[in-house]
């Protein structure tokens, strides 16, 4: 009997882009009339401390992300339900051809999973997305307290999926340092710029560092030279 195998999926930016276009327009940037470069830049402080669930209310969680700031609670509410719903819109509304690939990697017999660094609002709406019915097991930082890159939550991983490094794949757009992580743990990567590279392609270059493979399309992991579903 073959050994088992295993592709571990990174969401944000990988299976879904939470900052489409129609999706910001009635962001939580811009209820709050910010430039989105900004939010992100405040976003990104202490994220582990939302990431890991240490802040399990959404509306704290935006409360934390925008302290110091002279704002008021009506304003503050008002944005953490853009953020809610953008993120909602995005979980809902995933490609139907990444739901296609992850239905054909399955059937394939490989085991699905997907680690994401996540918080509060990322969280809120997973159960109805299409999305989360398609893993075999699924890791949130925000349930697990590790964050990408720490290569204890791809070990968790491999763990609960029964799987060795060896015999497994990450596929992410590189976001957190995730490859290095991954890479860290034993697994091979995979590089995916399909979404990236309309929003921060000056990051591409650096990210290609921890990666064995690159695909411009999420599809293509299943290249002759990586990830084979026959056989």
């Amino acid at each position: 009997m073959p050994e088992p195998r295993a592709v571990i999926f990174d969401l944000f930016f990988t299976l879904i882009d939470p900052m489409k276009e129609e999706y910001s327009r009635e962001s939580e940037y811009a209820v709050l009339g910010m430039e989105r470069s900004e939010f992100e830049r405040r976003n990104g402080i202490d994220y582990d401390v939302r990431g890991s669930g240490k802040i399990r209310d959404p509306y704290e969680m935006v409360r934390h992300i925008l302290r110091g700031l002279d704002l008021d609670e009506e304003l503050l509410r008002r944005a953490a339900d853009a953020r809610l719903a953008r993120i909602k819109r995005a979980l809902y509304g995933v490609d139907k051809k990444n739901l296609e690939l992850l239905e054909k990697i399955r059937q394939a017999g490989f085991k699905t999973c997907l680690i994401s660094n996540a918080d509060a609002a990322d969280v809120y709406h997973w159960e109805g997305s299409p999305l989360s019915a398609a893993f075999d097991q699924v890791l949130f930082s925000y349930y697990e307290g590790l964050l990408k890159p720490d290569p204890r939550i791809f070990r968790l991983a491999l763990d609960r999926l029964g799987i060795k490094a060896a015999q497994c794949f990450y596929v992410g757009d590189g976001g957190h340092e995730e490859l290095r992580g991954a890479r860290e743990a034993g697994i091979t990567t995979i590089l995916t710029t399909e979404y990236i590279s309309h929003i921060w392609p000056e990051r591409i270059p650096a990210l290609r560092q921890n990666a064995d493979y690159e695909v411009v399309r999420l599809e293509d992991i299943l290249k002759e030279d990586m990830i084979k579903i026959e056989g």
